[in-house]
């Protein structure tokens, strides 16, 4: 963790927003080191994944630290509002599987597609928060259409923070936060 800046941050983050009484969910489990991270803090995780390793993965480290409030789920993203729709906050770790078929990554259509799903979704005080791997082709493609999207969101309603390393080669990652400060309908 302490070599990883980015993630370091996210998870820094998400300890000033998430309290033990919440219900978030993990949109892109992997190996389940968000998973985790988040089953120690909310009350309640649901974790998605298309990948049959990314579950196998993940149930393992958390049998290994006896985590029991955690439901895997082997589906897209996309389809997080089919499963539950009552939630304080979503993250979104994009790219592929590490140590998995980097062919197979997360992809602009889909993420956004979620996204534009669960933003109405989400109440006051309620987030998103997007890891985005632009050093990859895919990568790119949803750091571009993320950074449009968001500046389409009404200022009112939605405060989002970028967080990158802009003086770092390779194109590193980098973290959007998205916040509901507002109800729509006050």
């Amino acid at each position: 963790m302490k070599n990883n800046l980015i993630i370091e941050t996210a998870h820094n983050l998400l300890d000033q927003y998430i309290c033990s009484t919440d219900t978030i969910v993990d949109a892109t489990m992997g190996n389940g080191h968000d998973t985790l991270f988040l089953s120690q803090r909310a009350k309640f995780v649901y974790a998605f994944d298309i990948q049959d390793q990314a579950i196998a993965e993940t149930k393992k480290l958390l049998d290994n630290h006896s985590i029991h409030n955690v439901k895997l789920i082997k589906d897209s993203h996309e389809h997080i509002l089919n499963y539950i729709h009552d939630f304080k906050g979503v993250i979104f770790n994009l790219g592929y599987l590490p140590n998995g078929d980097k062919q197979i990554t997360t992809t602009k259509d889909t993420t956004l597609k979620a996204i534009e799903n669960i933003l109405p979704k989400l109440k006051k005080d309620g987030f998103i928060l997007i890891v985005v791997y632009p050093g990859h082709k895919q990568g790119m493609e949803e750091s571009i259409e993320l950074s449009k999207y968001f500046q389409t969101l009404n200022q009112n309603i939605f405060k989002v923070l970028r967080t990158d390393l802009p003086f770092q080669d390779n194109q590193p990652p980098l973290i959007y936060f998205i916040l509901k400060v507002k109800d729509e309908s006050h």
